[in-house]
């Protein structure tokens, strides 16, 4: 879907090797020849198009704390925005399709470009508990949507702040997903707030 909306834009599509073989990641490779894509290991901190491949910072890729958690794979979602060697991420879930070119959400997206961070809602109002918010020394978000985390533009360079709360919430994700939110999607938000990085959060509701 990625190829077929006509981007000219890097992709990198970030994977562990405790889930998917390297050979996986290759053959998806090999079914998108027109896409200006590589495949980036989190353990081996390498990336590789079909023909080449080259070592990353090792220091500079984050590989998320596991366990035998039902939502273990959700840290992987900030871990590949923060690993992506990209200073601007349109991040995509695998289950999240492009319908169309989205090379003008980074040109001219009037919101993206005013807060560089653009999340859109989730089918639920925040359920979190208000001590949250007082725990986070932060103000009330009780009546604003939560996040849907398959989808999130960021400018690394202006949100670093709320983004790296986001993996520090992460790889605590034991304590968070089960006492304070519903998987990793909130923990953007509510990092977000806590660092005072603004956001903007699109209006339209999830269908």
């Amino acid at each position: 879907m990625i190829e077929l909306s006509g981007t000219q834009l890097p992709v990198q599509l970030w994977y562990s090797s405790s889930q998917r073989s390297h050979n996986y990641m290759i053959q998806l490779l090999r079914a998108v020849p027109k896409l200006n894509a590589s495949v980036c290991c989190f353990e081996t901190a390498q990336c590789q198009t079909m023909i080449s491949v080259w070592n990353l910072n090792a220091t500079h890729v984050y590989k998320p704390l596991t366990s035998n958690l039902p939502h273990r794979s959700f840290p992987y979602k900030p871990a590949a925005i923060i690993s992506s060697t990209f200073a601007e991420v349109l991040f995509l879930n695998c289950d999240a399709y492009l319908v169309r070119n989205p090379d003008y959400w980074f040109r001219s997206d009037p919101m993206y470009l005013h807060f560089g961070a653009l999340f859109f809602p989730d089918a639920f109002l925040s359920r979190q508990h208000p001590a949250v918010w007082n725990i986070l020394n932060t103000t009330c978000g009780q009546n604003e949507f939560e996040l849907d985390s398959s989808v999130i533009l960021v400018d690394k360079t202006r949100v670093w702040k709320g983004l790296y709360m986001t993996k520090l919430m992460n790889d605590h994700h034991q304590l968070f997903y089960e006492h304070i939110t519903d998987g990793d999607k909130d923990t953007f938000r509510l990092s977000f707030r806590y660092m005072h990085v603004k956001y903007y959060l699109v209006m339209i509701p999830c269908s």
